[in-house]
């Protein structure tokens, strides 16, 4: 593929806020010069998420992670390159030339796949309103599903065929090494090539935040089993980062100041139908601490609606911790036996639907009454075991100490007793997606702190970076990562770049090497956190000099201790003038 003039990754990168990029992924609150937040990269109750707007760039000091707007959106919406660049470009105003294709599948790997799922959801779309899907139409318009509804969501229909997907789509271009890629079609066992994943079955494309389509989920039309069917993981598609109708549903959300979570495609879709349109669908997979994040960009308030089955799941509640964790109001309503969002609205209507919304508990006594009911008030050990990994991750104190009180009251212990218990709660993750486990287990580059410190001083100040590169003769610095980078920052200041354009410059440079992006992350996170800098720089000159005449003695040293070994006088004197005048020398 061919590189994006750096002119244009520069326009680009002047041209956007960080800050703006990254709050509207993450919850973050102005500290001091920077801002900060709990990172979406791991799990943590403690924010150690930093947003430097000064050096336009964020690092995590619980993970490590960091870099700049195009590395953040590369991550976090699991994009390359060219199409992180891309967003952010459109929203800049920028125009990025097209590019030259040579990764073997005519472009970028996820370009192609967003534009072969749109393909294919257009030919399911076209099937189902085709005379080979008039079984589909009568299946859904016994589900009260309108037709302008169906078009709405593109919801189309897969022939019970085993190639007809795989050959329109070769017809148009697409190779079978992307159909394969996006999940579309599998490969035969017996070696015949591949077959589409989809077969007879009502397809639901499933939209990401932006509205592009990702995947997709297929289910039958009577009782055979699988249900079902969903494509795997992609390079555009991470279920634990998706909710179903979101993209349908963000100004709803902001408009109501709620946002309300189901279980299924055919929830959102008939809620929608009727007019509700503030509904998102987990799709049957716990709440992720990645989709919590997204949920917080467009309302602070979440009710959880349950059907009757779900209801008496508490694994289902513990996963609503996650939204108290992101800061927001939790409530739960739950239907009557039977009944799940989809048919209670069609038998009584948006306003009974609504009333059952308006209703909701908050999460805390939804639970308490919930496990109340289950164990009985005796049992006052499970209850309080479930009961205090929800109140621990109560940001605010004041409503935590209210809890505390109100779970004391109803279960006749002592309010003292449950604060002693609290203190013992650990976060447990357990329950989380496997895809949100924490950061990657390889090992971790460590540097020098004083030599990092430096480093630092010099990518934000080029009068300093002067003073050091002064001060700091060859062989200052160690061997590796940090001395790479100080090297490079002197030259691209001898270049005329500025402080402000250096760190993107070299995060960009660096592009996959972790170690040197890590220090240049590192270091800056590190003179971003640190107090009088000029201080801090006399310190850190001070202590490369310090280490510069330790090294000095060290070898001198072993030099003496072989002249000794070998009897020779005249060497003898000679290292031991050279040490002492080491030793009178001041390091200042």
């Amino acid at each position: 593929m061919g590189r994006i003039p750096q002119e244009i990754i520069d326009q680009v990168l002047d041209r956007t806020d960080i800050v703006e990029v990254i709050s509207g992924y993450v919850n973050i609150k102005k500290a001091g010069r920077n801002f900060k937040g709990c990172c979406p990269f791991h799990d943590e109750k403690t924010p150690s998420f930093v947003v430097s707007p000064d050096k336009q760039i964020y690092h995590c000091f619980g993970c490590s992670a960091g870099g700049n707007a195009v590395g953040f959106v590369m991550r976090y919406e699991n994009m390359e390159f060219p199409e992180a660049l891309r967003m952010l470009a459109e929203k800049a105003g920028v125009e990025v030339p097209e590019q030259r294709a040579d990764d073997g599948m005519g472009g970028s790997i996820s370009a192609k796949l967003y534009e072969v799922n749109g393909l294919a959801a257009e030919y399911y779309h076209k099937l189902m309103k085709s005379r080979h899907g008039a079984a589909a139409r009568e299946y859904l318009k016994a589900r009260g599903m309108t037709g302008g509804t169906a078009d709405t969501f593109m919801i189309g229909y897969s022939p019970d065929s085993w190639e007809s997907l795989r050959k329109y789509c070769e017809t148009k271009g697409f190779s079978p090494a992307v159909l394969r890629k996006a999940g579309l079609t599998v490969p035969s066992d017996k070696g015949r090539g591949d077959y589409d994943r989809f077969r007879k079955r009502i397809i639901f494309p499933i939209f990401n935040e932006r509205g592009k389509i990702v995947a997709f989920g297929g289910r039958v039309m009577d009782d055979s089993l699988p249900k079902y069917i969903n494509s795997p993981e992609t390079p555009v598609y991470n279920k634990s980062g998706v909710l179903y109708g979101l993209n349908f549903a963000r100004k709803s959300m902001r408009d109501k100041g709620c946002a309300v979570i189901v279980e299924g495609y055919m929830d959102v879709i008939m809620t929608h139908q009727y007019g509700v349109k503030n509904i998102v669908a987990t799709s049957g997979t716990a709440l992720t601490s990645r989709q919590a994040a997204m949920l917080k960009r467009y309302t602070k308030t979440a009710v959880m609606l349950f059907d009757s089955d779900q209801a008496g799941e508490t694994a289902s509640l513990r996963g609503l911790d996650i939204l108290i964790e992101h800061g927001m109001e939790v409530r739960v309503a739950a239907l009557p036996s039977g009944e799940d969002p989809d048919s209670y609205i069609k038998k009584k209507g948006r306003e009974a639907f609504e009333s059952v919304l308006e209703q909701a508990k908050g999460l805390f006594e939804y639970k308490l009454d919930l496990l109340i009911g289950r164990l009985g008030k005796r049992d006052v050990g499970g209850i309080v075991d479930e009961m205090l990994p929800t109140i621990s991750k109560v940001g605010n104190a004041v409503v935590q100490s209210d809890y505390l009180k109100k779970l004391a009251e109803r279960l006749g212990v002592h309010e003292a007793s449950l604060r002693y218990e609290l203190g013992k709660v650990k976060p447990d993750y357990s329950y989380r997606s496997g895809n949100e486990s924490g950061p990657p287990s390889g090992k971790r580059a460590s540097y020098k702190t004083g030599e990092l410190h430096l480093l630092g001083l010099a990518l934000t100040d080029g009068k300093r970076a002067s003073r050091i590169r002064e001060e700091t003769p060859p062989g200052s610095f160690s061997e590796g990562p940090v001395k790479d980078v100080i090297l490079r920052v002197f030259d691209l200041y001898g270049k005329g770049v500025t402080a402000r354009e250096i760190p993107g410059r070299l995060l960009d440079e660096y592009g996959s090497d972790e170690q040197r992006r890590g220090a240049v992350v590192q270091a800056l996170a590190r003179a971003e956190i640190g107090g009088d800098p000029d201080k801090a720089m006399d310190d850190c000159l001070c202590y490369l000099k310090k280490e510069r005449r330790d090294e000095k003695l060290r070898s001198l040293t072993l030099r003496l201790k072989k002249a000794q070994e070998s009897n020779n006088g005249d060497e003898m004197r000679e290292l031991l003038v050279k040490i002492n005048k080491i030793h009178k020398e001041k390091v200042t």
